[in-house]
């Protein structure tokens, strides 16, 4: 009997046990049950661009107590318009402005609006406004807001340039020079060496070729790329290309202009400042300048590639979404951002703090920040893009006219387009 006594004695102690156990376990399920989670899509970037990311996120979740779970996409694109059709996107994930237009289309964007208006402070006139106006709806409703920005710039190589007994100040700030100027610079360079580089992409043009006002693309999204204003816009780039005075980087046994340029095999470049990382780290020795973009019958132009915050319309607490890109996008975060992933910000203010401006070699990137064209264009840009870089290469090497290659480029495009649109 006593020995029965004391096993049921030892039997309720552990039941003991086992009972405050599972009631302490339901206590923590239950308060990290009521902790709020935003899932947040990105790219896998450089070193330290994903560095800084995992300290805004540690910085946001302290501060608010939400919990912030990372999905790293290798393939951006695909992966997260599978993970949209399938239900599965996280709550905010980066979307860039090029695909912004169809993604709007497809209502899978939540707009900010309402959030916006309700944030005290919150201030989106500070962002520069071609950036901003990337991510806003024909509905005029905001669907995104920039993290960073990029945009193109002639870079010129101090010690070749001074070889040739030129002064960069002569670099010219009007197109209309830019020939000649090419022309001389060719007459004192090496054999081997271009005047310029530069990429023959419809990306890079975009700005040159809407210079007169006609856009690429007409109000129905279908090609305009055989306009005859457009045309004359692009010639002087298969003149100067025919004549020597520009070549791209496979003219130079390179695949972008960024090693051509570093390896002294061309005098300038035409690229974004991405670049400067780049040369700074891979071309040490090469000293360079930067300059804005001649300006086109008196306006300046350049191309700005950006990429926003955007919440998921199907978001499971947009609070807590807009929160995290609330964060992301203020001045404290951005300004993290950017100094730790050395990359510009998207307010003016915060560009004002840090001082960017007295850069002499970022300050034409920050200045073509306000005057840019967003590489961006309704939902058909792409297939237009495609059909221009297949047939641009074929009027820079005289295979055929430029008008000619613009006219194929329309027509082949336009031929997709009805395709898509039918769909």
């Amino acid at each position: 009997m006593k020995k029965c006594l004391k096993m049921l004695g030892v039997m309720m102690t552990i039941f003991a046990l086992v009972f405050t156990g599972a009631c302490g376990n339901g206590a923590k399920d239950k308060e990290a049950s009521g902790t709020k989670t935003v899932t947040l899509g990105v790219w896998k970037g450089t070193e330290a661009e994903n560095a800084t990311r995992k300290k805004l996120i540690a910085d946001f979740e302290k501060e608010s107590g939400i919990k912030v779970k990372e999905k790293v996409y290798n393939d951006y694109e695909t992966q997260l318009q599978t993970d949209l059709v399938g239900g599965t996107a996280p709550d905010v994930f980066y979307v860039d402005a090029y695909l912004a237009p169809s993604l709007i289309d497809k209502k899978v964007l939540a707009p900010l609006d309402d959030y916006i208006a309700k944030t005290k402070d919150f201030n989106t006139d500070d962002f520069y406004k071609p950036v901003y106006n990337a991510f806003t709806g024909e509905d005029k409703a905001q669907y995104g807001l920039p993290k960073d920005y990029s945009t193109l710039g002639i870079y010129y190589n101090e010690k070749i340039f001074a070889d040739a007994g030129i002064d960069p100040n002569t670099i010219p700030t009007t197109s209309d020079k830019m020939g000649a100027f090419l022309e001389d610079l060719k007459a004192k360079l090496p054999k081997d060496v271009a005047p310029s580089s530069f990429t023959a992409e419809l990306s890079r043009q975009m700005y040159m070729a809407q210079a007169s006002g006609e856009p690429i693309l007409d109000k129905d999204g279908y090609s305009n790329l055989d306009n005859p204003k457009i045309v004359a816009a692009l010639q002087p780039l298969v003149d100067w290309y025919q004549k020597g005075l520009i070549k791209r980087p496979s003219d130079l046994g390179q695949d972008w202009s960024g090693d051509s340029f570093g390896a002294g095999k061309a005098a300038m470049m035409v690229e974004g400042n991405w670049a400067i990382a780049h040369l700074k780290q891979n071309f040490p020795d090469v000293k360079f300048g930067t300059k804005e973009i001649p300006t086109i019958d008196g306006k300046k132009g350049t191309m700005v590639f950006t990429v926003s915050y955007s919440m998921n319309a199907a978001a499971k607490d947009k609070d807590a979404s807009w929160e995290l890109i609330k964060y992301l996008t203020g001045k404290t975060g951005m300004k993290t951002w950017a100094e730790g992933a050395s990359v510009l910000p998207a307010r003016e203010s915060v560009a004002q703090e840090m001082n960017i401006s007295s850069d002499a070699i970022l300050e034409p990137f920050v200045a073509g920040a306000e005057y840019s064209t967003p590489w961006q264009d309704g939902t058909t840009l792409s297939i237009v893009s495609d059909q221009y870089n297949n047939m641009f290469p074929s009027a820079l090497k005289g295979e055929m006219t430029l008008e000619e290659a613009m006219k194929k480029a329309s027509e082949s495009a336009n031929n997709d387009i009805k395709k898509q649109l039918k769909n």
